[in-house]
């Protein structure tokens, strides 16, 4: 093997790369050589995997601009054209994502994470471009002097591409709905290598299938979001932050009280629920509640309705900044999350769901629960107005399990899962198509099956999770 391979100079001898019978690969294009990654190229360990994964890709490129994304997925084109199958082709921004799929073995990474400008389109009416390799943690530093928020992931290291394609359930859901209801348009790479852009009337139906379909239609590039615009006295983009921690001898009479509590609540308020068993019937709640704003004279009354859910454990509460909000610690990515996901959308918070819940905890994999109260603008939505059909369901319950294996975190997600009516594909661990089924039900699959061979015919955007065809 040449010297000049060794060091990333990656030509003919790309061939070389991965075992030995593999089918060869094309010549890498002159444009994509200095962003290219193989196994024997010094840094590759550092770029191989995700938050959940260690990937053993066969070549990882890592995009510098939106031309080298391009060029990269139409190499990954050259590719299955030469030899007769399209190679695993995985997306990645932050490698957050909880199914582990923007990295793989043997196939192409294509990283975006080097594209993360943001930019106002129009201040005044809070429309800024944002790339996808940016993360929420940028967003926020980028909108509090401008006392502006965007409502998203609660993790300020996740990326924007992935979550914004997917849903996006955050802090501010309940007054400004999900990620996807906040944008305006998207530039969007095809399975061609073609840069579009795609809105409500450029292409209505594509832009239908991009809020809430995945990755399943292409890689987006940049999202045009609208912000939210606080009006804070300070202009500071300050919020009411409340952490209440609960032992809960009746899980299911808190979660009635919980779910009666957040229906009347004004929808500046949202609230998520962490919950862990701790023997004998109780259970720990912690509960992370947020008002958007610093009006706290009209937060005081329901802060105060929280904090008397239950006897409490521990309780603060104080004003703080959105960036404050969501940490965002950069780390690097090794596969350092060994925990699993099961989700679902769940129809109403009650004694029933409490009860499933605590069922659920008494399984030997299930670690805890997260419990994401919906309504508000989400529901104002109409279930047919984008990709994510969920509009009616009253929370997202998430649980966490030890990787004991497929059965088994069936098995302790099962009590909640019968009380769910859908799911979030971006929240879980789950590829497997009869899941995809549960998170693109009926009309809203049929739709965005027929969209997706629209688009990608020869299924090129093949990783992640994606309904059959």
């Amino acid at each position: 093997m040449s010297a000049a391979f060794r060091t990333g100079i990656v030509g003919q001898e790309l061939n070389e790369i991965g075992e030995p019978g593999e089918a060869a690969w094309p010549e890498l294009p002159v444009e994509l050589r200095d962003c290219a990654y193989s196994p024997d190229r010094t840094g590759y360990d550092g770029v191989k995997s995700n938050y959940l994964r260690v990937g053993n890709p066969r070549l990882v490129l890592m995009a510098a601009n939106e031309d080298q994304a391009g060029a990269a997925v139409r190499y990954a084109e050259t590719v299955r054209q030469a030899t007769g199958q399209a190679p695993r082709l995985s997306l990645r921004s932050g490698g957050h994502g909880l199914n582990a799929s923007s990295v793989n073995d043997g196939g192409i990474v294509l990283d975006v994470s080097q594209l993360k400008r943001l930019r106002f389109e129009d201040e005044a009416a809070g429309l800024l471009w944002v790339q996808a390799g940016a993360t929420w943690g940028d967003v926020a530093g980028f909108l509090t002097p401008h006392d502006m928020v965007l409502t998203s992931g609660n993790f300020g290291d996740t990326g924007v591409g992935g979550l914004s394609n997917a849903g996006g359930v955050g802090y501010f859901v309940r007054a400004d709905g999900l990620t996807i209801d906040r944008l305006r348009a998207v530039r969007l790479i095809g399975a061609d290598g073609r840069v579009r852009l795609v809105d409500a009337e450029a292409d209505p139906e594509l832009f239908w299938g991009v809020r809430g379909g995945g990755s399943q239609l292409g890689l987006v590039t940049d999202y045009l979001f609208q912000a939210s615009r606080l009006g804070t006295q300070r202009g500071d983009a300050s919020v009411v932050l409340q952490r209440a921690s609960y032992q809960a001898a009746d899980l299911g009479g808190f979660m009635a009280a919980w779910g009666d509590l957040m229906r009347s609540a004004p929808r500046e308020f949202t609230s998520f629920l962490r919950v862990q068993a701790i023997g004998g019937g109780r259970h720990v709640v912690q509960a992370t509640n947020v008002w958007k704003g610093d009006d706290t004279e009209r937060a005081l009354p329901v802060l105060e309705a929280a904090a008397g859910l239950a006897p409490l454990a521990g309780h603060t509460a104080h004003l703080l900044s959105y960036p404050e909000m969501v940490p965002t610690p950069r780390q690097a990515h090794y596969g350092q999350q060994q925990l699993r996901m099961r989700d679902g959308l769940v129809d109403v918070v009650d004694a029933n769901l409490g009860a499933a819940v605590a069922e659920s905890l008494s399984r030997p994999s299930a670690v805890l629960y997260e419990i994401r109260f919906l309504g508000g603008a989400v529901a104002d939505v109409p279930s047919d107005a984008t990709a994510w059909a969920g509009r009616s369901q009253e929370a997202l319950a998430v649980l966490w399990t030890e990787p004991l294996g497929e059965a088994a975190q069936d098995d302790a997600f099962a009590p909640v899962r019968a009380l769910s009516s859908g799911a979030y594909g971006a929240y879980a661990s789950d590829l497997r198509p009869e899941f995809a089924e549960f998170v693109w039900p009926g009309p809203t699959g049929e739709r965005l099956r027929r969209l997706a061979q629209r688009q990608d015919p020869h299924q090129l955007f093949n990783q992640g999770l994606r309904l059959a065809r």
